[in-house]
């Protein structure tokens, strides 16, 4: 039995990164850059009002009221062709450039008009007021997107604004998902007195898009060898392979052994977590594969702190791993499993402190309990329990909000 640390090391170890493809700017959102984008050029391009008002010289207005000459305007997309002298002033709107001249910006509610061509600035501004000096967002050749950055639409707006029509960007890992088990009926199906349906499939398949994966659905496998090994082969031609349910010690968990007749490399089949112990991972050919466990729950929770983060290595994603805060327990947690323990909890802030409340579950199976969830609190192996008060580390995951009013 492998420690989480060491797991994910060995995961992130195999994961090779994918080779680069170009996209039109229109599909790139969620993709991962593989290249570094350069401003083509300053951003502002030129010194550029903040607000509505006034283009003035600052000397002129140390001392107020004071009437200045209106000597004309500038319009957002208008170069000026006019300069503000001394006792002179322009009109100017917000994003319009700063004629020659003038040093700053009044705004206009700090302004009475007093006819067409003169105006009173009831306000004082120092140089540089409301003016947006040229290269002060960006200078040219400046890095403003890094490679590894995940694309979001901040980043898309950032793309456009570098003229990038098209990005180069990580090719997405294709991921097969095959559940199996005698008692899983598809999500159209009545279940019979023993069954469910599948959810895993689904679940597995959402979790491997929003970590940017192409996904193609193996089905639902019985539990009998060659049904899993027909189904592995028809995953072949995938990155990785995620394969939930039959990976523990029981008569019928017959997934690893089939992975072992295709010739499948195994580098680990235990991890010291709660929930998910029995936790496969290999190389299947080219393909890297996971045997995850069955419970809904189990399933969840090793997709997110092992599948996710190789995707993600695979893209060259700089970030990898879910963001991890410090919490303040609100009950006390138990943890006698001598694993790893990612307890599924709500987080939210409370009198400015973040703080964390287990949600009521049944255990591994309660996927009504998991939804309710947007974090998971980490107790080590060492820790018997922690008690109510205490700080705790937690990893945020993607349903995180401060509060949506769910109940616990």
């Amino acid at each position: 039995m492998v420690t989480v640390e060491e797991a994910l090391d060995i995961v992130l170890g195999a994961a090779v990164p994918m080779p680069a493809e170009e996209v039109p700017l229109d599909e790139a959102l969620s993709r991962v850059l593989a290249e570094d984008v350069l401003a083509p050029a300053d951003l502002p391009p030129f010194d550029r009002a903040a607000m509505d008002g006034y283009a003035v010289r600052s000397d002129d207005v140390a001392s107020v009221p004071v009437a200045l000459e209106v000597v004309g305007e500038v319009r957002a997309g208008q170069w000026p062709d006019l300069s503000v002298g001394s006792g002179q002033a322009a009109r100017i709107m917000t994003g319009a450039p700063v004629p020659p001249g003038a040093d700053a910006v009044q705004q206009v509610e700090k302004t009475q008009p007093l006819d067409e061509f003169r105006v009173t600035i009831l306000a004082a501004v120092s140089e540089g007021a409301n003016v947006a000096p040229r290269g002060s967002e960006v200078r040219a050749g400046d890095v403003v997107l890094p490679r590894g950055r995940a694309i979001d639409p901040p980043a898309v707006a950032v793309l456009a604004s570098a003229g990038k029509a098209r990005v180069r960007v990580a090719r997405p890992p294709v991921v097969a998902v095959l559940v199996t088990g005698d008692e899983i009926v598809d999500v159209s199906a009545a279940p019979g007195r023993a069954q469910v349906r599948n959810s895993n499939g689904p679940a597995l398949a959402a979790a491997a898009r929003l970590a940017g994966a192409e996904v193609r659905l193996l089905g639902v496998a019985p539990d009998r060898q060659e049904a899993i090994e027909a189904a592995l082969r028809a995953g072949l031609a995938a990155d990785v392979l995620v394969v939930s349910g039959g990976v523990s010690a029981g008569d019928y968990d017959l997934v690893e052994p089939a992975l072992l007749d295709l010739g499948a490399r195994l580098l680990f089949t235990t991890v010291a977590i709660k929930p998910g112990a029995p936790l496969v991972f290999g190389r299947l050919g080219e393909a890297l594969v996971f045997g995850l466990p069955g419970n809904p729950v189990s399933a969840q929770v090793t997709f997110d702190l092992f599948v996710r983060p190789a995707l993600l290595k695979m893209q060259g994603a700089r970030v990898l791993g879910r963001p991890r805060v410090v919490v303040e327990l609100r009950a006390a947690l138990t943890n006698r499993s001598g694993r790893k323990s990612h307890v599924p909890a709500r987080v939210r802030f409370e009198s400015g402190r973040l703080v964390a409340r287990p949600v009521r579950s049944m255990g591994s199976g309660d996927l009504a309990a998991h939804a309710r969830a947007n974090a998971l609190v980490v107790i080590g192996a060492d820790r018997t329990e922690a008690a109510a008060g205490e700080a705790a580390d937690a990893l945020l995951l993607g349903s995180f909000l401060e509060d949506d009013g769910a109940p616990l």
